[in-house]
Formats: structure tokens, C-alpha cells, sequence
């Protein structure tokens, strides 16, 4: 018996491809024009006070080109080498290290280290509102002995948001 010709396509099914393939396409053009690269906003990211901030910082980086960002109040150079989030989390009374970090000539800025592992290490601003998050990961040319000197180029732009408690 010879072989049978397939049954025509039923328009709903090509409607159901169709509007599949559209999906997937906008999705990827949303995702190449955001150019998040997966960084999300932090929680206040919103507040006025980082409009100013992001206004303000660096180009470059340790080397790196900073890469436009689709979320509010996130700035990445590189890759994502280094991230900074306005408006993260306010650090109350804390137990951790914090430490003034700026240039010789410059404002400084309290940072406490909030976390590290052998990847990347995670700053936070003290004494701040909103607060600055920062992430430096390790490797291409950035070592954890380096992370504390992109706090220092970052100093300028954050000593914008202003200062209401220091370190002990």
C-alpha cells in the first residue's frame, strides 16, 4: 500500500508555533536591548538619591568598560567583574569589620564587608541611605588582595548619597 501524504497543518496548531516563535524573539530582543545580564535591581533602587550616584561613576574600572545595565540603580563593569547596586539593604549596629575606604585626597566612604568566598567578596556602605552594595568577583586580573582598591575609585561618586553614621 503506498505511503499516505501527512494530513494538512491545522491552523490552530501554526497559530500556536507561530505565536511560540514570536515570543521567544521578543524575548531575546528585550534581553539583548535591556542588557541586564541577569543583575537585579536592588529592593530601593528607586530612592532619588542613586539617580546621582550612577550619574557620577566611572567609565572604566580596575581596567574594565562599564557595561550598560537594564536595572535601575546597577552598575557593572566588565562582565559583571564588578557590580554596584543602589539602594541595597541599610546595615544597622553591626559586629563585621568596617572600614573607611577613599583616596588620599578624596572623601572616604565606610564599608563593611558583608560576605566573601573564594569567588567574590561583597561590600556594604554603613552609615548610608540608601545603602551601596558592591561585588567584586575575583580573577581577570582581580585578586581579593585588589578588591578593597575598586572601593577607593568608587569613593567620589558614593560620598554623594549623604552620610548620617561612621564607623566606630
Amino acid at each position: 500500500m503506498p505511503a499516505q501524504p501527512a494530513p494538512p497543518a491545522r491552523p490552530a496548531h501554526r497559530l500556536v508555533v507561530a505565536l511560540v516563535v514570536v515570543a521567544v524573539a521578543a524575548a531575546a530582543v528585550w534581553a539583548y536591548v535591556a542588557n541586564s545580564r541577569g543583575v537585579e535591581a536592588a529592593a530601593d533602587a528607586d530612592d532619588p538619591a542613586c539617580a546621582p550616584l550612577l550619574a557620577a561613576l566611572p567609565q572604566t574600572l580596575a581596567g574594565l568598560g562599564r557595561t550598560p545595565q537594564g536595572a535601575a540603580g546597577v552598575a557593572v563593569w566588565g562582565e559583571d567583574q564588578v557590580v554596584l547596586r543602589c539602594g541595597a539593604l541599610v546595615l544597622g549596629p553591626t559586629t563585621k569589620a568596617c572600614i573607611p575606604v577613599g583616596p588620599d585626597a578624596g572623601p572616604s566612604v565606610d564599608w563593611v564587608q558583608d560576605a566573601e568566598n573564594e569567588r567574590a567578596v561583597r561590600f556594604l556602605t554603613y552609615g548610608r541611605t540608601p545603602a551601596v552594595e558592591v561585588t567584586v568577583r575575583f580573577g581577570d586580573g582581580i585578586t581579593s588582595d585588589q578588591a578593597t582598591s575598586q572601593l577607593v575609585d568608587l569613593a567620589a561618586p558614593v560620598s554623594r548619597i549623604r552620610q548620617t553614621r561612621t564607623c566606630l
